[in-house]
């Protein structure tokens, strides 16, 4: 099955259809989408159901994006959400 890609952060990072962000970037290993505003701890998907918001993204330059509840999609540009942006 061919398998399509989107951008995050310089990487290629290749995905089945159907899959969401957050899924994407785990496989890749990828476990840390954002920074905590005060402490700067890194935060990543827990939940995986819109609930927690741990896996907030900028996405095609949009921020507070949740990972889990975008699919991917063919050439988006991801990174990681910045914490002065939440």
């Amino acid at each position: 099955m061919h398998k399509s890609f989107f951008h995050f952060e310089g990487r290629k990072i290749y995905f089945e259809r159907g899959m969401s962000i957050a899924a994407a970037l785990m496989c890749h290993g990828i476990k840390d989408f954002r920074q905590t505003q005060v402490l700067g701890k890194s935060r990543g998907p827990f939940c995986m159901m819109g609930a927690c918001f741990d896996c907030l993204l900028t996405i095609n330059g949009v921020g507070n994006q949740q990972g889990c509840m975008r699919l991917a999609e063919k050439g988006i540009i991801v990174k990681r959400q910045e914490s002065h942006s939440i």
